[in-house]
């Protein structure tokens, strides 16, 4: 256990987190690359099992002991079955239950290198109601997790309006996700208003912003929001941009088995250290470590 771990366990704090999203099916297979059009090529199937951002950043804070609602939907089908028999395996409440149809499910591709590519088929964790909000009591949190997957369409007018109900000091953790450039522009403004820190990968901050060089970037992505940045570089680091600058945090040199669910993973491990009461920087150090523990196995799951 390193030292950040073990200074966040013995720590107690009062803050709650809310981890609103998404948990669907992940079907993992394995190739040596991926296919040009038309090939027709044979991999190996690896796992089946419960993942979606949301899930992925619950299942970070739980062993970490951070007290947080996961916030998901339900539905009624083959692939919603297995999302509330592990929900209910991990210890979690079925707090949305939603009969109008199944839940989604993604086929997650993983190349020789460790470099992951998403095929999804979505189901109702695109299709928010807001019904779904009516017990949420969102005004309790400090901190909230949200994903760009969920506010594509008209799902993202739901999950905001639902959310002005938050208490004003609450911080929102928003990931835009790989989706950021089809999100409605007025959506993206909103959220980004909200007291947000971004929480992002060097493409997704590319493509919320426009801009390619990454100093240029994460300066117009903080000017848009006035709260820190955080980007994920992989065995880069972390880059962290606040009001005194911008500081890249290095990462620990490991051997990348896979690379699913690593973003997720860090999200969880730094919304973890703000919920703990770390500053921003070792928040981010805390990313890099759990992160890099993450790729070096396969199918994005941590313990302690």
């Amino acid at each position: 256990m390193t030292d950040l771990i073990t200074r966040l366990m013995n720590t107690r704090s009062d803050a709650k987190v809310l981890v609103l999203g998404a948990a669907v099916i992940d079907v993992i297979i394995q190739l040596d690359s991926l296919p040009r059009t038309g090939d027709d090529v044979s991999a190996e199937h690896r796992e089946t099992l419960v993942g979606g951002c949301a899930y992925n950043v619950a299942h970070i804070l739980k062993p970490l002991q951070v007290e947080h609602d996961l916030f998901v939907p339900v539905g009624t089908g083959t692939y919603a079955d297995m999302i509330r028999k592990q929900l209910q395996a991990d210890g979690y409440p079925l707090l949305i239950e939603e009969s109008s149809g199944d839940n989604g499910w993604n086929l997650s591709i993983v190349e020789q290198d460790g470099e992951r590519t998403f095929i999804t088929i979505p189901g109702i964790e695109t299709r928010w109601k807001s019904s779904w909000f009516e017990q949420a009591g969102v005004e309790q949190y400090d901190y909230i997790y949200l994903s760009g997957y969920e506010l594509e369409g008209p799902s993202g007018q739901v999950i905001l309006d639902a959310l002005a109900a938050r208490q004003a000091s609450c911080r929102i953790i928003f990931d835009p996700s790989p989706r950021v450039t089809y999100l409605d522009r007025e959506t993206l403004r909103r959220v980004l208003g909200m007291n947000t820190i971004l929480h992002l990968n060097r493409a997704e901050l590319s493509g919320l912003t426009g801009m390619q060089e990454l100093n240029d970037a994460v300066r117009e992505a903080y000017r848009q929001t006035g709260q820190p940045v955080v980007v994920t570089m992989g065995q880069d680091g972390t880059l962290l941009c606040t009001s005194e600058g911008s500081e890249i945090l290095p990462a620990r040199k490991v051997t990348v088995v896979d690379t699913i669910g690593a973003g997720d993973s860090h999200t969880g491990a730094f919304i973890a250290g703000l919920a703990g009461g770390l500053p921003l920087r070792e928040a981010c150090l805390l990313g890099n470590d759990i992160a890099g523990q993450v790729v070096q196995q396969q199918g994005g799951r941590w313990s302690l």
